[in-house]
């Protein structure tokens, strides 16, 4: 089922109008597509704040409806979500205007169900990927990937290829790039231990490097009595 958002006209442009329009709680945005002339809008930043909230992310097809525009009605899917460094803010948000009978790209969440083997075992769960990039058409798009992994053994890994083969879905990502994989224990153990052991190395590195510049540096040489003193024969 695709959600709806509502969005407005943006005429604003220049930074200080951009401004003034997020601090009315507004967040500026863009709509573009093939063959479809770009418009700006902006949105409410709160009712957009709660769909992403709702949705876990950028994922899926969206219905976005332009108010006060007859034909404002658009089948589209977020590609960027532009955010303060700093805060928490939502900046800009790019839409892409799709089309029934063009492929599309997108990133689409894997679910993971199921405990794997090497789990119950002892072993630890790795994960790589959370989300896919796939190809597909607007109609065939999932919201999200359901993953078994209740028969991943220890040391076994589940890579791409490995994946469910969706009708009219094509996974973008290389076919042998790790998904996740089940791991002793004790291998985990080491890898924490080694990264640790080289973040003091480094540590240790850059605390001794300014003393050994310090001693490296030769003394300042006392001036001599012929150059500390001024001549008795000028002097008179």
């Amino acid at each position: 089922m695709q959600v709806s958002l509502k969005a407005e006209p943006r005429t604003a442009k220049g930074k200080e109008r951009v401004r003034k329009l997020r601090k009315e709680g507004r967040v500026p945005a863009v709509l573009y597509g093939h063959g479809f002339e770009p418009q700006m809008l902006s949105l409410d930043g709160h009712e957009f704040t709660s769909l992403l909230r709702r949705r876990g992310g950028l994922h899926g097809l969206l219905d976005l409806r332009v108010e006060g525009d007859p034909g404002g009605e658009h089948t589209v899917v977020i590609k960027e979500v532009q955010r303060h460094p700093i805060k928490d803010i939502i900046l800009h948000v790019d839409f892409q205007k799709v089309k029934e009978t063009e492929r599309i790209h997108a990133e689409v969440p894997l679910r993971y169900v199921g405990e794997p083997a090497g789990v119950k075992v002892g072993g630890l769960l790795q994960h790589f990927l959370y989300e896919v990039k796939v190809e597909a058409l607007p109609r065939d798009l999932p919201e999200s990937i359901e993953v078994d992994i209740s028969g991943l053994k220890l040391g076994q890994t589940l890579k791409i290829a490995d994946l469910p083969q969706l009708p009219g879905v094509h996974y973008v990502n290389s076919p042998d790039e790790n998904v996740v994989m089940v791991i002793a224990r004790r291998v985990k153990t080491h890898l924490i231990e080694a990264e640790e052991g080289e973040a003091e190395e480094t540590a240790e590195e850059a605390a001794e490097a300014p003393m050994e510049a310090a001693a490296e540096e030769p003394e300042a040489e006392e001036p001599t009595a012929d150059e500390s003193e001024p001549d008795e024969a000028e002097s008179s």
